[in-house]
């Protein structure tokens, strides 16, 4: 038996924690460079506030309605995060961190402490609040695919408490007739409009259909999908995440830049912050792709009826041998930089991809190269455990400039009440 934890409204939720004043009232939280809504609070909801809209959209509503704005804080919101997923392994063993905000957990075997799961579901959202002020629903089923679709009906029929408990096939057979198939978790639009075409509508004619055609037109994924939803576990629970294939560096830029200088400054930093991403899970790196682009909704300054002249372009480079040496990286991510760079645009966004990923022992010699420098990777892992002690960046790169004019805009940003001295709680 499979549980899914899920914080309700996460970011939002972080926020009311250390802001309860903000409880029963309309909030937001943007996205990078405060750009459009990236989380809502059901007030914000029954507003008509979409998931995705535009910042500057929202702006008659935030006046009539008196919306709060917060701009994302990724140290808080990681670091509560972090605290959810310790306080559920107090309930059990087996826990996958699937998301910032959700967690599998596997629950066979402790009827002894807990015996029904309905008691289980009530005892971690009651601990979670007590502890993070966090609401989170939760859903059983016999396969993860069954404990995610429990979650979802658990936070739309406010009558269940936030806990949905599928364990007998009465009421899977109840829930499944009536939930729709672009609703399950591995249905994207085409398939549910192929779906639709072939008269399969809820997720209980998905799970009836003929095998043979639902792997003939879903691939074995999709036979996995309809073997979970008749109670057949095939995706189990990963207490160990495997590590990453490819490792992304993208923010946008708080406002366009034209200047070459601040752009490589910019890719110094994102190439860092993967760096420290890629030495965390052992690996090294075989290829990098750089790209760069204007943004392609700007208009002509003065002419909003026409757009502004666009450019984008991007290339890969594969590595003599494969690293995780920072200054090894960057030198080649420069040079792809270089070619990939044209003057005379107002660029909104460069970044990089790390990819062809191999564990951090492989070594193998090519004809004209003898390898990684073992000085440079036994460096850049000293660099890290000084920076994780003393704050991101106190040894740093002296290409990293830290130009003011380039780093994502956070206009709204609050404390981070959880890790910063200067910014905890303070009681009156």
């Amino acid at each position: 038996m499979f549980a899914l934890v899920d914080a309700n409204a996460m970011y939002v939720s972080c926020e009311r924690s250390f802001n309860p004043a903000l409880i029963g009232k309309p909030v937001i939280v943007l996205s990078n460079r405060d750009g459009c809504v990236v989380a809502r609070s059901d007030e914000a909801k029954i507003l008509g506030i979409k998931m995705g809209q535009p910042f500057f959209e929202t702006q008659e509503l935030r006046e009539q309605h008196d919306i709060a704005v917060f701009s994302s804080n990724y140290t808080l919101y990681g670091d509560m995060s972090s605290r959810l997923m310790s306080l559920l392994n107090q309930f059990v063993e087996d826990v996958e961190v699937y998301s910032i905000d959700e967690a599998f957990l596997q629950v066979d075997g402790y009827q002894g402490l807990y015996p029904t799961f309905q008691g289980l579901g009530e005892s971690i959202r009651k601990t979670v609040s007590q502890w993070l002020r966090i609401p989170v629903c939760v859903g059983f089923g016999a396969t993860k695919t069954l404990a995610k679709l429990a979650n979802r009906i658990a936070k739309k029929r406010p009558e269940l408490g936030g806990i949905c408990v599928i364990d007998s096939v009465e009421t899977a057979n109840e829930i499944l007739s009536s939930f729709k198939v672009e609703d399950l978790w591995g249905i994207g639009y085409r398939y549910a409009r192929m779906l639709k075409k072939h008269g399969i509508e809820t997720a209980a004619q998905l799970r009836n259909a003929n095998d043979d055609w639902v792997q003939q037109v879903m691939t074995i994924n999709g036979l996995r999908l309809v073997h979970e939803l008749r109670g057949m576990p095939c995706r189990m629970l990963e207490v160990n995440a495997p590590p990453k294939k490819t490792i992304c560096a993208a923010p946008s830029f708080g406002k366009m830049i034209p200047d070459f200088r601040q752009i490589q400054d910019a890719l110094t930093n994102h190439l860092c912050r993967a760096g420290e991403k890629l030495r965390r899970q052992d690996s090294l790196c075989g290829s990098i792709t750089v790209f760069i682009h204007t943004n392609r909704f700007r208009k002509t300054p003065g002419r909003p009826d026409l757009p502004s002249k666009q450019y984008s372009n991007s290339r890969s480079v594969d590595l003599p041998h494969p690293t995780s040496s920072t200054p090894e990286l960057l030198r080649y991510a420069m040079e792809v930089l270089k070619s990939i760079y044209a003057p005379g645009y107002q660029y909104q966004k460069v970044g990089l991809i790390l990819s062809d990923l191999v564990h951090g022992d492989y070594r193998q010699k090519g004809v004209f190269s003898e390898g990684p420098d073992e000085r440079l990777i036994k460096l850049a892992k000293v660099i890290d455990r000084i920076n994780h002690r003393h704050g991101q960046d106190k040894l740093r790169l002296a290409s990293q400039l830290y130009n003011p004019e380039w780093p994502m805009k956070q206009s709204y940003l609050s404390k981070r009440y959880t890790t910063n001295w200067k910014e905890i709680l303070q009681v009156k």
